[in-house]
């Protein structure tokens, strides 16, 4: 089932935390290759153009990330918040756009 692009968008929103300019700067930071995959933080770009434009403009590859952050954030997003900040999913979570509150260490 797809979702309508409005909620989608809407979910997007809300899952997707960090400002383009956040995720940018972290796809930067080294910090960023302690959990997830390579291929994975490489498509930090695809999220904060997504993230800097209406649903109505994102391309099939946006809106396909934007499913993705989604689900993501929501299964590690809940699982975060159940064992509270672990370095490893604070990272993988900041690798798909959300910023859960937590600190990385250097």
């Amino acid at each position: 089932m797809t979702r309508a692009l409005p909620d989608l968008e809407r979910a997007f929103r809300k899952a997707v935390n960090m400002t383009p300019a956040q995720i940018r700067a972290w796809a930067a930071d080294p910090r960023s290759t302690l959990a997830s995959y390579p291929r994975t933080r490489a498509e930090l770009v695809v999220l904060a153009r997504a993230k800097s434009k209406p649903a109505s403009r994102w391309t099939p590859a946006e809106r396909t990330k934007a499913v993705r952050a989604v689900a993501f954030v929501a299964r590690h997003g809940a699982q975060a918040r159940a064992e509270g900040c672990k370095p490893r999913r604070t990272v993988a979570l900041r690798n798909w756009g959300h910023d859960n509150g937590c600190k990385v260490g250097r």
